[in-house]
């Protein structure tokens, strides 16, 4: 009993520990793509026009990293068939919780009904795309355990094929998200 207590200890260490570095790995790749240039000031130009366009301040970019690394984290765990399902629903809600947190410290403060009722709009519609984020990882990982019992070389196309698709998938998810949170919710 204790062992396996222990196990699954170390194993949702490992996902956290996962988690931080996916976390750390997306931020020294902004740096590197921001200072590796021979000219590093048109690379920060050109993230200022984009800071300017998609309203990508500090909130919102750290919005991005954190949501897309528990993305990351989570799609990687879904091929892992041995780490329980639950486990990965963990990690891709927990990046829920700071938008819990974020909107709660924005009600707060009283504002006009209608700032009010179109934060709540797009905090609900963000909730929405958390959900139809979870149904789609809940039939990806009963395809991936489908496809278990099926030959390596099957398999493994299956589940490249998959994970790219989630990741495009994802991408696009987080282009939406990016476009509610900063016209509803900021």
């Amino acid at each position: 009993m204790t062992s396996e207590f222990f196990s699954t200890l170390l194993l949702i260490i490992g996902l956290l520990l996962g988690f931080f570095l996916a976390i750390l790995l997306i931020l020294v790749g902004i740096r590197r793509f921001l200072c590796s240039a021979e000219e590093p000031l048109k690379r920060i130009q050109r993230y200022q026009l984009w800071h300017n366009r998609y309203q990508l301040n500090a909130e919102v970019t750290s919005f991005l990293i954190v949501i897309g690394a528990s993305l990351s984290v989570s799609l990687i765990t879904l091929q892992i068939t041995a780490i329980p399902f639950q486990y990965t629903v963990l990690i891709f809600w927990s990046s829920w919780l700071f938008h819990l947190l974020s909107f709660w410290k924005k009600i707060r403060v009283p504002k006009k009904m209608k700032n009010e009722m179109k934060q709540l709009a797009g905090f609900l519609l963000i909730t929405v795309l958390y959900f139809v984020g979870f149904f789609a990882m809940k039939s990806v990982h009963f395809s991936i355990i489908q496809v278990a019992d099926f030959p390596g070389v099957i398999q493994f196309g299956i589940r490249t094929y998959l994970t790219i698709c989630s990741f495009f998938v994802a991408c696009g998810a987080l282009i939406v998200w990016q476009r509610i949170y900063v016209k509803l919710l900021k």
